[in-house]
């Protein structure tokens, strides 16, 4: 049988773990990446789009490294960009990806043809025409700047920049700089210039959720905390809990200035943990409480010096930086990107119309961390492409479409219409999993009871999606073993105490009461008491 050959756009963490995916499958491959090298814009560079100089992740390795390739053990907890380009350059050296990478090849036009793809190729100076059983773009959201249109921006006669144009803080010493935007780029960007700044004012049209990056009672990273059984309560359920845990906090953390404004942010947003994307970084916190550093509502206008707020006030400034992500854009594509929705996408990969044409890498998880949630995409796009897995029928993805976006705006309905790719993290994952046929079997697990605790308690994670089905690995049990259940980073029994106890209240009262909500959910009026995810 003659092997399917498919075409990946992008040799980016998406495109890198989609032509491994792909591979397994048996398909021949060959990945288009515009620029010189593999990596994307984890290669520092002055100009142009790219990390800034001393970006540091912001997801934990344990829960950023792919699935069968762990991170070096002499690796921090949070990488820097660095480290991390290294860790992509060894994950395609290590399974052999570069043989199947065309670079400085640019994917100018794709043309459907009697249920095949006819891409236009330029390199080196020559256009190329390839045909294709199926299509992956992985070239990732950082492509075109979306820069909001204020009134009166044209006369300011200071420096508005995206922040994808920020590299460092060296150019804003001394300065007034105003910072749009509460996510992670925003936060990260505000606490490096509070250190050199003048003044700086942080303009966000609502709150956000702030997590932790590093758990101070446990010196654990925040997104440790995401387990499975959690997820077998009901979202209103689970709110409820998760809002008792927030009010303890904050009383423990009463006099702390930081948590106070971490509170406040919260208010602000006018949602609970699970009903927004989280920021997921912490440290701009300790910025906020300076001085210096001032917090106000949306920009309504700019001045020729500076820029006024919604509550009518008035602060002066040199440069104004907006940290408001990217514009869907996909020039190369027979269909319009304008006004690009992804809940219209099967499970936020496939047009259910041109099912051999697959979206990975852009599902935004509200908390834990995008490479695993690519993997899986990956994974589910090459099982399909090579013909061992089957999509629904038409009708029946748009049905799946349709209640999805329900699902989506009823449990997350702050972000859901500007970030339409957001997912759920843990269930998002469960249900691609099902999907592919990797989901942990926990009766395959019975004789490795670390294991079976890590998947039941433990830190929802790559390896636990290694463990069964389609091209499992062995070393996922070993990757477990080793670092999920996070024995060697407690440092006292005080703190193993204490994540012990977390793992076991979550966990036995998930196990206990999801039968109890299983069959209560079902009565006339309760709904609202179905489990988010099945055992």
């Amino acid at each position: 049988m003659e092997k399917k050959k498919v075409a990946i756009i992008g040799a980016g963490l998406a495109g890198l773990v989609t032509i491994k995916s792909c591979l397994e499958e048996g398909m021949e491959v060959i990945a288009f990446e515009k620029n010189e090298r593999l990596g994307g814009n984890w290669h520092f560079q002055e100009g142009g789009v790219s990390v800034f100089r001393h970006t540091e992740l912001t997801s934990s390795k344990y829960l950023t490294a792919f699935s069968d390739f762990p991170m070096p053990e002499n690796f921090p907890h949070f990488l820097k960009h660095e480290q991390y380009l290294d860790y992509l350059l060894d994950y395609a050296r290590h399974f052999d990806l570069q043989r199947h990478i065309k670079f400085e090849a640019t994917v100018t036009r794709m043309q459907r043809q009697e249920g095949k793809w006819l891409l236009n190729v330029s390199h080196g100076g020559t256009v190329s025409r390839c045909e294709f059983d199926a299509v992956a773009v992985c070239t990732g959201l950082n492509e075109k700047r979306n820069l909001p249109a204020i009134p009166n921006q044209e006369n300011f006669q200071g420096k508005i920049v995206h922040s994808s144009a920020y590299k460092d803080n060296i150019p804003y010493r001394e300065q007034n700089v105003v910072i749009v935007g509460g996510g992670e780029s925003g936060g990260d960007i505000l606490n490096e210039i509070s250190q050199v700044a003048k003044e700086v004012t942080l303009s966000l049209r609502r709150g956000v959720f702030v997590m932790p990056k590093l758990d101070k009672t446990m010196t654990l990273p925040g997104d440790y905390f995401h387990h499975r059984s959690t997820y077998h309560f009901p979202p209103a359920i689970y709110d409820r809990i998760e809002t008792l845990f927030q009010n303890l906090f904050n009383f423990i953390n009463r006099r702390q200035k930081a948590w106070q404004i971490r509170q406040k942010l919260i208010e602000l947003s006018g949602g609970s943990y699970h009903q927004q994307f989280i920021t997921k970084s912490d440290v701009f916190l300790t910025a906020l409480a300076q001085p210096h550093v001032f917090l106000k509502p949306a920009i309504q206008r700019f001045d020729t010096d500076g820029v006024v707020f919604a509550d009518g006030s008035k602060v002066k400034a040199e440069a104004v930086i907006f940290s408001s992500g990217f514009k869907v854009f996909f020039p190369f594509l027979p269909i319009e990107s304008r006004g690009w929705d992804w809940r219209k996408l099967y499970k936020n990969i496939f047009h259910p119309e041109l099912t051999n044409l697959g979206f990975i890498g852009f599902a935004r998880p509200n908390i834990g961390a995008i490479p695993p949630v690519t993997e899986l995409q990956s994974r589910y796009f090459a099982g399909v492409a090579s013909g061992r897995l089957s999509l629904p029928s038409l009708a029946e993805m748009e049905s799946v479409i349709k209640r999805d976006a329900r699902e989506t705006a009823k449990l997350k309905p702050l972000v859901c219409e500007r970030v339409t790719s957001i997912v759920s993290f843990v269930p998002y994952m469960y249900e691609l999993a099902g999907l592919i046929g990797c989901r942990p079997i926990l009766k395959q697990l019975l004789n490795r009871p670390l294991v079976l605790w890590s998947v039941l308690f433990g830190t929802v994670a790559p390896p636990h999606f290694r463990l069964c089905g389609p091209h499992a690995d062995p070393k996922a049990f070993e990757i477990i073993a080793q670092e999920g259940l996070h024995l060697q980073k407690l440092k006292t029994p005080q703190e193993k105490f204490l994540f012990f106890a977390f793992q076991i209240i979550w966990g036995v009262g998930g196990i206990l009461s999801y039968p109890l909500f299983k069959a209560v959910y079902r009565l006339p009026g309760c709904k609202l008491l179905e489990p988010q995810l099945d055992f």
